[in-house]
């Protein structure tokens, strides 16, 4: 008896009740995201991709509650592009700046780092997004037009549970996307053509585009069903 009533204070200090636990459950079921944030970056070498502007986004997260997390989700963003005229000489070929609007619809892929728990609330995350954009036209006279086009989003983040059906939610991602260039920005301007050795042109290289980066911030809030 006196071996059974000392284990007993031993096996009690085992473990960590429950409610003192640092971790919570995420509740199950799914949860509806309004999101805000912008959009900035260079629009890429030759400065001609969307950036600087505002994004609205709503989404769906699936399965909220496991390590992963499926989403689906449409935004919008009211950015700006630089103008280029390829037929100026070199330090007038950047001829402005017009709107550029775009609309996209995504699904996103979430890894939760604490799995299904938050961690005094907290639920750290990193994921990818993948979805389809489309931008308004501008009327570009050189020919340029970014078009429809297919896009990835590397994405790190976290939510910060509020109750069990509330959260708030900071990410910071990187639209990546392909910008196609008119063939006429690899020639030489008129107003100032220059050699092989000293290039005037926009694209002097010729390529028929690039991958560009346009990163963003966004920051949300979120109720679960």
């Amino acid at each position: 008896m006196l071996g059974a009533s000392s284990l007993a204070p031993l096996s009690a200090q085992v473990g960590v009740p429950p409610e003192r636990s640092p971790f919570r459950s995420i509740r199950p079921g799914s949860m509806f995201e309004l999101n805000g944030g912008i959009i900035g970056g260079s629009g890429g070498p030759l400065h001609a991709g969307p950036r600087d502007g505002n994004v609205l986004g709503l989404k769906i997260l699936l399965r909220a509650n496991s390590t992963l997390s499926l989403g689906f989700g449409l935004w919008g963003s009211d950015t700006r592009r630089t103008i280029i005229d390829p037929m100026k000489a070199p330090g007038q070929q950047e001829a402005g700046e017009a709107d550029q609007e775009l609309v996209g619809a995504e699904a996103t892929f979430q890894f939760n780092l604490t799995g299904g728990k938050t961690w005094r609330g907290v639920a750290p995350y990193f994921g990818t997004g993948l979805g389809v954009v489309k931008a308004g036209d501008t009327n570009d006279q050189a020919g340029y037009d970014f078009g429809t086009k297919f896009y990835f989003a590397p994405m790190i983040g976290t939510r910060v549970f509020v109750g069990h059906r509330m959260s708030l939610r900071a990410e910071a991602r990187a639209f990546t996307w392909k910008l196609k260039y008119p063939s006429t920005w690899s020639l030489e301007p008129e107003a100032d053509p220059g050699t092989a050795e000293d290039p005037h042109a926009v694209n002097p290289t010729g390529r028929s585009g690039q991958y560009v980066v346009a990163p963003a911030l966004t920051i949300g809030i979120g109720v679960a069903f």
